[in-house]
């Protein structure tokens, strides 16, 4: 039998492993970050700053980059857009899991995508925009925060005027997912 002493050492696959997956999870919970954080949130109408969410390869070259914001610039669909960088998306990633202490201490900036956030002027053609960008050199994902939208906007209307709503405690059901999705776009049921 033999005993450990000190912490176990995690290796760097291992790790990045983890990082992996804790980005996926940040990415679904950047929509409802992004959702509820919308200053001018009101009832039955898209609450969030962004539409769109364009993550970039982690390692995506400069003049690549570039390119990139260039494209999403001068897209006619272009109202507005944000760039964060590995550092800054680090910061919110920090933010978003700090009651997980030791998932933080694992991540590095290296570890998260940088993205573009952008506000389209017709978010009613978010999926043709979506379409445009997602083959393009050094996009690693692009998250349609409107799809999510307009898939529980017409659930969340339909709880809130019947009184939908689920057991108190039910958090496994999936009255209770869209009653939280619901929630994040201004709905109170």
């Amino acid at each position: 039998m033999s005993t450990i002493t000190g912490p176990a050492k995690m290796s760097r696959g291992r790790k990045v492993a983890i990082a992996a997956l804790c980005v996926g999870v940040a990415v679904a919970g950047t929509l409802v970050y992004f959702l509820v954080r919308g200053e001018q949130a009101a009832p039955h109408g898209f609450p969030g700053d962004h539409h769109v969410i364009v993550y970039l390869d982690r390692d995506v070259e400069d003049d690549v980059l570039e390119q990139i914001e260039s494209a999403l610039q001068e897209h006619p669909l272009t109202e507005q857009i944000e760039y964060e960088s590995q550092e800054e998306a680090l910061e919110r990633f920090q933010d978003t899991f700090s009651e997980q202490p030791d998932l933080v201490d694992l991540t590095d900036a290296a570890d998260l995508p940088s993205a573009f956030r952008i506000r389209l002027t017709d978010s009613d053609r978010s999926e043709e925009f979506v379409q445009e960008f997602e083959e393009v050199e050094g996009v690693y994902e692009i998250t349609d925060l409107m799809e999510a939208y307009r898939y529980y906007e017409p659930a969340c209307i339909e709880f809130e005027d019947k009184g939908i709503s689920p057991a108190e405690g039910d958090t496994e059901s999936v009255l209770y997912e869209i009653e939280q999705a619901c929630s994040n776009f201004g709905y109170d049921f």
